[in-house]
């Protein structure tokens, strides 16, 4: 009997703790995908699209994995959405050239600006959108990310909705206990209340090791499309350290 043609998936990841758990429930599913990259879009100035920290950092991560890291360069979207959407297209068009055939991502929160592009590249480049947590509930999907075994630093906090003492500490049950008080919070952070940086889990071949951990906080305003925020961020390096123990 012939066996079923494996679809070559790369999976998206910006260096937290969504695109990770994604990869994580795609590689479960060997029999159906066969990942062969992660994607990873950093701005012109190496930045990971979205979390803001150096984009080497996520190349320190799919070392630890093993897997190939492709990373691209794109516009921050409040800057130019008209040149975001067509560079996004274009790095979505040269996946499909090289043979990929599908693409996962953490998404969770349906209906934003970048779901529906998302679904609108897809769709039109004929790729095959792999989203294992959309449309969940949120606090469920943290739930599943816990216990998974996932150690995602908070890198990032909207201090208007988490207290800067996170900085530099992980997504566990004392933090979801934290959001479940504060009913404010995306259980995911889907509406850039933190952002997360991910150093170890189960499918690490090493982990990230943390040399320099900064308790001094500073903050920048960040504009973007839906308005004016005050964040507070934790500047971090790393190395990979082979020995897990």
């Amino acid at each position: 009997m012939k066996k079923n043609k494996k679809i070559k998936v790369a999976c998206v990841i910006s260096g937290g703790k969504d695109g990770f758990f994604a990869y994580h429930q795609v590689k479960k599913n060997a029999s159906k995908y066969d990942v062969k990259l992660f994607l990873n879009l950093c701005t012109h100035d190496k930045r990971a699209s979205f979390h803001e920290y150096q984009s080497n950092l996520v190349v320190l991560q799919a070392k630890a994995v093993g897997l190939p890291l492709v990373q691209k360069e794109i516009i921050r979207q409040h800057e130019n959405q008209g040149l975001f959407v067509s560079q996004a297209y274009e790095i979505f068009r040269e996946l499909k050239a090289s043979g990929i055939e599908g693409v996962s991502l953490g998404y969770v929160l349906k209906g934003d600006f970048q779901d529906k592009l998302l679904h609108e590249i897809c769709d039109a480049l004929d790729l095959k959108l792999i989203l294992p947590n959309y449309g969940k509930k949120s606090e469920n999907v943290l739930r599943e990310v816990i216990k998974s075994g996932i150690k995602a630093m908070i890198t990032t906090v909207d201090t208007r909705f988490v207290g800067g003492e996170w900085l530099g500490k992980l997504v566990d049950r004392e933090f979801m206990d934290y959001v479940i008080k504060n009913k404010n919070i995306d259980f995911c952070g889907d509406k850039g209340e933190y952002h997360t940086f991910v150093i170890d889990a189960p499918f690490f071949n090493k982990k990230i090791k943390i040399k320099k951990q900064d308790r001094e906080i500073f903050q920048t305003k960040t504009k973007q499309s839906w308005g004016m925020l005050i964040e507070k961020h934790i500047p971090i390096s790393g190395t990979v350290v082979k020995n897990k123990n």
